[in-house]
C-alpha cells in the first residue's frame, strides 16, 4: 500500500510539516479550509496576517535547512535582512540597547509573501498536493480507537458530501482552534492539560511608504515598555515594496485605536517619541488593521500517558504564544525539524505507533517550553495578568531588569540576551557566571566609568536618526 500522510492546515507550520513528510512518505496531502490567496493577501483564517511576523535566527536557520535558498529568494522579492542590533534601534525598559554588530540576522517581510513562497517551494516537491476549501470533520479511528488512520473531510461548502481519506500519519496544523483535544476525548483518551496566561493583548498595524528624505542610521525601530506598569509597545519594520509595517500593541486594557487619531495618539504615548515622529514623516498606504489576542495557551501533549497512534500536532495547535514576542514561526520551524528527526530515527519501516507520538511530543515540548517560559514569565510580571505564577517570579523580574539595563552598555550581556531571543541558546544562558556577576554588580551600583557613560547615553534622547553609538559585541 502507498505510504500517505495528511496535514490539516496550510499554515506555515502545516507547510513545513508537509516539507518534512515529503521525505518520508510517497504522498502527502495538505487540507486547507480556506481558499488560497496570492502573495499580497493573508488567508481568511489568519487575522494576524496583516501584522508583523518576526523570524529569529534559530527559526530562519531551521527553515533554510528545510528549504535551502529560501531567504535568498525572499530578498530577491524585496524582503529585508538586517543585523538585530547594529541595524535596529531598540528602547527597552528605560534604555536604548547597544548598537553592536552581532551577526544575528533577522528577516523582515509581509506574512503573505513569506507564506506564499514557502507554499510554492513545498508544492514544487512533486509528492505534495494541497486541497483548498477542504474542511476536516474528524479523524478516522481504527484498531478499536487506538490508531488514527486518516480523516473525514468535506470538499466545498457545508452541503457537500463527506469523504474519507486514509493516511498512515495525520499532522494537525490547524492553529489555536484545533479540535484534536475534543477528538481525543471522543476516542476515549484524556485531552491534554492546558496552561493559560490571560494578557488581553490588542495590536494595530499600518503600512507606510518609507520616507525618501529621512536621514537615519537604522532599518528597524522598537519602543518597548515592560511590567509592571508600561503596557505599550511599538515597532517599525521594513518590508518588500519600499514599505514600513508599523505595529502598535498594548495589553490589559491599554489598547491602540483602530482609527487615524487613535493610532497616532497611542504612538505618541509610547515611552519614547521617536516612533511617533518617524511615522509623522511617512505617507500611510493602508487602512489600520486591528487584532486581539486574549490569552496564551499551551496544550501539554507531552504529559499524556496514552495517545493514539498516527496523530501528532504542530504549531499553534500545540502552543499559541503572545505574538508580541514573535516566537510562533520560529517555534513551528523547530518543531518541524523535531518531527523530521523522529521520522529519521524510526527508520523506513519503523512503526508510527503511540511511542513515536510520545517521542515527537517530548522533543517538541523542549522547544515550546523554553519559548513559553520566556514569554509568560515576563507577562506574569504584570499584576493584572491572569495565570499561575511560578515560584521565584519576583526574583526573575528583578534579575531580568538588571540584564535588560545591562544591554545598554555591556556587549556580552547584550549578546547573551539576543542569543536567547534568537533560539540559539536556552534561557539558562542568561545566568552564566559572567552575566550573573555583571547583573549583581549593576544592581549594587558598582559600575565602571565606561558603563556609567554608556548608561547615561542610553537614556538620553538620540539625535534625529542617531541612536546611541555602536559598540562591538
Amino acid at each position: 500500500m502507498e505510504r500517505h500522510a495528511v496535514v490539516i492546515g496550510a499554515s506555515i507550520a502545516g507547510l513545513l510539516a508537509a516539507r518534512v513528510l515529503s521525505g518520508h512518505f510517497e504522498r502527502v496531502t495538505v487540507l486547507e479550509k480556506d481558499a488560497l490567496p496570492g502573495p499580497e493577501a493573508a488567508r481568511k483564517s489568519v487575522p494576524q496576517g496583516n501584522h508583523i511576523h518576526v523570524i529569529w535566527s534559530g527559526g530562519a536557520g531551521a527553515i533554510e535547512r528545510l528549504l535551502p535558498g529560501l531567504w535568498e529568494e525572499m530578498q530577491a522579492r524585496g524582503a529585508i535582512a538586517f543585523d538585530n542590533s547594529r541595524d535596529m534601534c531598540w528602547f527597552h525598559r528605560g534604555v536604548w540597547k547597544l548598537r553592536a554588530a552581532t551577526g544575528l540576522v533577522m528577516h523582515s517581510q509581509s506574512r503573505p509573501l513569506l507564506e506564499h513562497r514557502i507554499r510554492e517551494r513545498v508544492l514544487a516537491l512533486g509528492n505534495v498536493r494541497l486541497v483548498s476549501e477542504a474542511t476536516v470533520i474528524g479523524p478516522l479511528a481504527t484498531d478499536a480507537g487506538r490508531r488514527i488512520g486518516g480523516v473525514t473531510v468535506r470538499m466545498g461548502g457545508d452541503e457537500a458530501p463527506s469523504q474519507d481519506i486514509a493516511a498512515e500519519l495525520v499532522v494537525d496544523a490547524s492553529g489555536r482552534g484545533s479540535r484534536t483535544p475534543a477528538w481525543l476525548e471522543a476516542q476515549g483518551f484524556a485531552p491534554p492539560r492546558e496552561s493559560r496566561v490571560g494578557i488581553d493583548l490588542k495590536y494595530a498595524s499600518r503600512l507606510y511608504e518609507i520616507p525618501a528624505h529621512a536621514q537615519r542610521d537604522w532599518q528597524v525601530m522598537a519602543i518597548y515598555g515592560g511590567p509592571p506598569d508600561a503596557r505599550r509597545a511599538g515597532v517599525i519594520f521594513p518590508i518588500e515594496g519600499n514599505r514600513w509595517i508599523v505595529t502598535l500593541s498594548g495589553c490589559l486594557g491599554d489598547h491602540p485605536g483602530g482609527d487615524e487619531q487613535g493610532f497616532l495618539d497611542f504612538a505618541r504615548g509610547l515611552d519614547r517619541p521617536d516612533l511617533y515622529q518617524a511615522i509623522c514623516e511617512a505617507q500611510p498606504l493602508s487602512p489600520i488593521a486591528v487584532y486581539g489576542f486574549a490569552h496564551e495557551v499551551r496544550r501539554h501533549y507531552e504529559a499524556l500517558d496514552q495517545l493514539p497512534a498516527g496523530l501528532v500536532v504542530i504549531g499553534d495547535a500545540m502552543c499559541a504564544f503572545n505574538p508580541l514576542y514573535g516566537q510562533g514561526v520560529t517555534v513551528c520551524a523547530l518543531e518541524a525539524e523535531a518531527l523530521d528527526r523522529c521520522l529519521r530515527a524510526r527508520g523506513s519501516d519503523g512503526p508510527l505507533d503511540a511511542k513515536f507520538a510520545r517521542r515527537y511530543f517530548g522533543k517538541a515540548s523542549a522547544v515550546v517550553g523554553d519559548a513559553w517560559l520566556v514569554a509568560t514569565a515576563t507577562d506574569l510580571l504584570f499584576p493584572q495578568a491572569q495565570g499561575r505564577r511560578p515560584p521565584g517570579l519576583g526574583v526573575f523580574g528583578w534579575y531580568n531588569r538588571q540584564v535588560l539595563e545591562l544591554c545598554a552598555c555591556d556587549p556580552h550581556a547584550l549578546r547573551r540576551f539576543l542569543e536567547v531571543l534568537h533560539f540559539l541558546r536556552r534561557p539558562g544562558a542568561l545566568f552564566g557566571p559572567r552575566t550573573f556577576i555583571a547583573a549583581c554588580r549593576w544592581s549594587l551600583g558598582l559600575r565602571t566609568p565606561a558603563e556609567r557613560a554608556a548608561a547615561s547615553l542610553s537614556t538620553a534622547r538620540p539625535r534625529p536618526g542617531k541612536p546611541p553609538a555602536a559598540a562591538s559585541a
